[in-house]
């Protein structure tokens, strides 16, 4: 589904709304002594422009998994009224295995969301990191594992496969009609919480061993040096003061290749949701 460009006014005000929740997130992490930091292309905003790019729609955090779970713990209580903590844990229907905190009384439904029993405010995404084990084969039967995982936690709710089911989205996994099949017949042998549990098992496994990055598992590109997580900056983002990887730019060029502040603009790429209300 091919939705309808943002009008400058829609992003000003989705803008304000995303700052707003972060502010929210910031406050209730410096309260409680957790870390968490800027990541993905929001930390491509904060390279070029001290705040969120111009043509963008969302934020990205990243927390690691102490982190990330302890947020978890505090964050329903001490989040001021009118935010929500939305995970797995409190929504049994979302297709995301992260956290967002969500805006209430607003709206920003996306195509895999789309009917749905669960929050759809707007949201800040919150992205557990973990340690990416040093031995190749290991890495890679990790990302492998993760990424099946979790393709079956989203499709518990939401179809991603092209045949035995009607797919949430208009892109499809082009997977024949016999591996669709063998995989829905799978998922429904086993409970959806089962599925988080042994995702969240197989994205910590290597955490309390020596490596040299954190990432995203299921996102292969995105490595932070440990380091630059341990020793974290702080860097103007919009009117707030926010934390990130030290050494941001090597981060930058390692998860995108060559930035440039104003990239052509079929690759100024935004999601427009089906429904925006503020």
């Amino acid at each position: 589904m091919e939705n309808k460009q943002y009008t400058e006014q829609e992003l000003q005000q989705l803008h304000a709304v995303l700052y707003d929740i972060l502010a929210e997130i910031d406050r209730v992490c410096r309260e409680h002594n957790i870390r968490y930091f800027i990541i993905g292309g929001t930390a491509i905003g904060v390279h070029f422009f001290d705040g969120i790019m111009p043509w963008d729609d969302d934020i990205d955090i990243g927390m690691t998994a102490d982190d990330y779970e302890r947020f978890m713990q505090v964050a329903p209580a001490a989040l001021k009224k009118g935010y929500t903590l939305c995970w797995p844990g409190n929504e049994p229907h979302t297709p995301f295995y992260f956290a967002k905190v969500r805006k209430d009384g607003t709206r920003f439904v996306e195509e895999v969301t789309e009917g749905l029993d669960m929050h759809h405010g707007i949201y800040v995404d919150i992205f557990p990191l973990n340690k990416v084990p040093r031995n190749g084969r290991k890495e890679r039967w990790q990302r492998t594992a993760a990424k099946y995982l979790n393709l079956a936690f989203v499709c518990k709710d939401a179809w991603m496969l092209k045949h035995c089911g009607t797919p949430k989205t208009s892109k499809p996994y082009n997977w024949n009609w016999m591996f669709c099949f063998i995989f829905r017949l799978l998922l429904s042998c086993v409970s959806k919480k089962t599925i988080y549990n042994m995702f969240w098992r197989t994205l910590t496994r290597y955490d309390k061993a020596e490596a040299e990055y954190y990432n995203i598992i299921v996102m292969p590109l995105d490595h932070i040096a440990v380091s630059a997580i341990d020793n974290l900056d702080v860097r103007r983002f919009g009117q707030l003061e926010v934390f990130v990887p030290s050494d941001l730019e090597t981060y930058l060029h390692r998860h995108y290749g060559n930035i440039t502040k104003y990239p052509p603009k079929e690759k100024r790429i935004n999601h427009r949701p089906i429904e925006l209300q503020f």
